[in-house]
C-alpha cells in the first residue's frame, strides 16, 4: 500500500505502472488541502470543482478493478468535523468514479463518532471497507482494542482494516523500532479485524546535508518489515510506506520560487535507497540529470531498463538529451521504480 501524497509526480507514478504491476497494489491517497477557509460555506462552495479534479486524476491513474483509499487528513485540517467531511468527500468520489472507494479514519478521529448524525452514521456503515489509521507514536499498543470496538459499534469487525502506522521513521534504528512497534502489532492482530497493515516511512525531509555523488539512506521501514515478518505469527501482516518522500505533510504556504531542489535520483534498492545528487535545479547545467542517470545506470544497483517505467525513464535520459527534467518528473520516475520494486519483493 503505497501512501502517496497526490501531487503530480506520485499521480504519474501510477499512471505508468504496467497492467500486471498492479497485483498487490492499493494505493492510499492523502488528497491535498483545499486552500479555503475552514469553515461550512467556504467548503460547501470549493468542494465540488475540487473533487471533480481529484476524480479525473484517480481515473487517469487508477484502473477501475482497483480500490483507492482516501485520506482527508490534510484537505482542511482545521475544520473541526472531520468525520463528516471524509464521508462527504467519499461519498461524491464514490458517485463520479468507478473504483471502490475505501475511507480512511484517523484513529485522533474517534472520538467524532458519536457526534454524527444519523444518516452519516448509516452512510459509514454501508462501506465494504474502512481503514482505521493508527500513529504509533501517539497512541499506546493498548488503546487498539478500544479504537476498534468504538468504530465497530458502526462498521463491523470484518470491513474494518487496521494501519499501524509508525509515521516517520529517519534516522531510527530498525532493531529499536521492532521492539516498539511489537506490542501494537500483537494488539491488532487480536482484535479480529479484515486485516492488520504495517506502516513507516524513513526518507528524509529534504536532502539538505547530503553531499553530492551518491549517499545510501536506510530504508528503516523495510528492515523493520524484513525482521517483524520472521516471526511466524506476523504472517498475515500487509506492508505500506510513504515511497520516496517523508511522512510529514508538504507545507502550505511553501512558495516554489524561494527554495532550489537539488536535482536528484531517489533510488530504492533492498534495504536502501542510493540517492543521486546533484546541484540546485535554479542555475545548474545543462545535462546535470544526464550525468546522475549514467551514473545510476552503470552502478549494480540499477535494476535495468524494462523493469519499470521510471528504469526506462533513467537509461533513457542517461542517453539521450541534456535536460534535467522538474521535480515531480523525478518524484514520478522514483516512485514508480519503488513501488515496482517494493511489490516485487513482497510476492
Amino acid at each position: 500500500m503505497p501512501v502517496l501524497k497526490w501531487k503530480r509526480g506520485e499521480r504519474d507514478a501510477l499512471r505508468y505502472l504496467k497492467d500486471e504491476q498492479w497485483e498487490g497494489i492499493t494505493p492510499l491517497l492523502e488528497l491535498q488541502p483545499i486552500s479555503v477557509a475552514p469553515e461550512v460555506a467556504a467548503l460547501r462552495k470549493a468542494l465540488p470543482t475540487y473533487l471533480q479534479e481529484v476524480a479525473e486524476q484517480i481515473a487517469k491513474s487508477v484502473p477501475v478493478d482497483v480500490p483507492v483509499c482516501i485520506d482527508t487528513g490534510y484537505v482542511s485540517s482545521s475544520y473541526a468535523k472531520q468525520v463528516n467531511l471524509l464521508l462527504v468527500i467519499c461519498r461524491v468520489l464514490n458517485k463520479q468514479l468507478e473504483h471502490q472507494v475505501v475511507p480512511v479514519i484517523r484513529s485522533s478521529w474517534l472520538e467524532l463518532l458519536p457526534v454524527l448524525t444519523p444518516s452519516l452514521t448509516e452512510e459509514l456503515a454501508t462501506y465494504d471497507a474502512v481503514i482505521l489509521r493508527f500513529r504509533t507514536d501517539q497512541f499506546a499498543a493498548a488503546q487498539v482494542k478500544s479504537g476498534v470496538d468504538a468504530l465497530a459499534e458502526i462498521v463491523k469487525k470484518r470491513r474494518i482494516h487496521l494501519m499501524m502506522d509508525q509515521y516517520s521513521l529517519v534516522d531510527r534504528q530498525a532493531a529499536a523500532c521492532v521492539s516498539d512497534v511489537t506490542p501494537y502489532l500483537h494488539a491488532a492482530l487480536g482484535v479480529g479485524c479484515g486485516s492488520v497493515t504495517l506502516a513507516g516511512g524513513s526518507f528524509p525531509v529534504n536532502l539538505t546535508g547530503k553531499k553530492p555523488g551518491f549517499t545510501d539512506i536506510p530504508r528503516v521501514e523495510w528492515r523493520i518489515w524484513s525482521s517483524v515478518k520472521k516471526n511466524p505469527a506476523f504472517a498475515p501482516l500487509r506492508y505500506a510506506d510513504y515511497t520516496v518522500t517523508n511522512p510529514e505533510p508538504l507545507p502550505e504556504d511553501l512558495d516554489p520560487k524561494a527554495v532550489n531542489p537539488a536535482i536528484a535520483i531517489r533510488y530504492a534498492t533492498d534495504g536502501f535507497w542510493r540517492l543521486f545528487k546533484g546541484k540546485g535545479f535554479k542555475g545548474a547545467p545543462r545535462g546535470e540529470l544526464r550525468g546522475l542517470c549514467k551514473l545510476l545506470t552503470m552502478d549494480p544497483v540499477y535494476s535495468g531498463e524494462p523493469f519499470s517505467y521510471g528504469d526506462g525513464k533513467y537509461f533513457k535520459d542517461a542517453n539521450g538529451s541534456d535536460k534535467n527534467g522538474v521535480p515531480w518528473t523525478w518524484r514520478r520516475d522514483a516512485t514508480n521504480h519503488h513501488m515496482v520494486l517494493t511489490s516485487d519483493a513482497l510476492t
